[in-house]
């Protein structure tokens, strides 16, 4: 067993042996969050003696939320709820509209593709899951051929205090969406004649004899193009752009895949892959804590996923996640 294991084995009996006392503490159950630490990593590329961002405060209907929970680092941003069988992150909105790798990653990583990120290290929340009873499965394998990630579904909340002051609560892949801000391709002999393109997103490549459609194409749109000729390998793929172009809600389910220990160089010490900031992830990576059950892309400008500015709450937001083992979720009313 590698010594990265080792470790976190050893958090998880600290963590039982600190929750079961907590627990019998009515006070410690019921105090409000930590504050955040002025301690963490600083923003900027130097490393200079900046002091990091300041979480966002909490309102009292978040502060209630994870008060049923116990903290489990000295950031005070992830905890540990036995009695309703769940891990609670305290995170950040960092972007409501990027194409998506993660739905979470820690702090100073992938923010520029992920919804929340969460100041911590992301062993923590694996020892979490793993005080749960939750045994984490495989990451995905890429090769020789692909191999989704496996492991005990997790549920995955988001709760979050709206303009009104009114605590909402969503699964999150309602905040997502598949991806359709990319280019769709279809094979044509020649454009369009008499067409004038660029027009609105349709393109033509003559070298590789392909016509174009970039993004959503709406139904005035698509009529729109099926009027400008009759040719049927054109109207065909207009068509066709228009039914991939639609985005789909997310339906894939979470899997504990538990990511992997390994040396960055030979003889080295161990470190977990996931700390570089694949914590919950919904493209596929070796390295992924949490990964979505299905091969979904992480290549440049093609990722699977998307953000819903439509639902994604402001940057900055803060917001609670919950991570919940299907296997062990309690029905009983939060």
């Amino acid at each position: 067993m590698s010594a990265l294991f080792h470790s976190l084995l050893t958090c998880l009996v600290l963590t039982v042996a600190f929750v079961s006392s907590a627990m019998a503490d009515e006070k410690a159950t019921e105090a409000a969050p930590a504050p955040a630490l002025e301690s963490g990593r600083v923003n900027g590329p130097t490393g200079d003696e900046r002091r990091p961002t300041p979480l966002a405060e909490l309102g009292k209907p978040l502060q209630k939320l994870i008060s049923t929970g116990v903290s489990l680092n000295p950031e005070g941003t992830v905890f540990l709820d036995r009695k309703q069988k769940r891990v609670l992150l305290r995170t950040q909105v960092a972007c409501q509209d990027c194409l998506l790798e993660m739905l979470c990653c820690t702090e100073q990583t992938k923010e520029h593709e992920s919804l929340l990120w969460l100041r911590g290290r992301a062993y923590v929340v694996h020892s979490g899951l793993l005080a749960l009873g939750t045994k984490p499965g495989k990451p995905a394998v890429f090769s020789p051929e692909f191999q989704p990630p496996t492991g005990p579904t997790i549920n995955i909340f988001v709760n979050w205090v709206d303009a009104d002051g009114k605590l909402q609560r969503a699964d999150a892949r309602t905040w997502m969406q598949t991806s359709v801000s990319h280019y769709f391709s279809e094979p044509l002999s020649q454009a369009p004649p008499g067409v004038k393109l660029p027009l609105m997103e349709l393109r033509y490549d003559p070298f590789n004899k392909e016509i174009l459609w970039f993004g959503a194409m709406s139904e005035q749109q698509r009529d729109k193009l099926l009027t400008l000729w009759d040719d049927q390998t054109y109207q065909s793929a207009i068509k066709k752009f228009y039914e991939q172009s639609q985005s789909k809600p997310m339906t894939a389910e979470f899997v504990f895949a538990g990511s992997y220990s390994a040396s960055r160089v030979e003889g080295g010490e161990n470190f977990y892959a996931a700390e570089d900031g694949y914590l919950i992830c919904v493209a596929n990576f070796a390295g992924s804590m949490i990964d979505v059950k299905e091969a979904s892309s992480a290549s440049d400008g093609g990722q699977s996923y998307e953000g819903r500015l439509d639902r994604v709450p402001a940057r900055g937001t803060p917001v609670i996640v919950e991570l919940i083992p299907a296997a062990v979720e309690t029905t009983e009313k939060r």
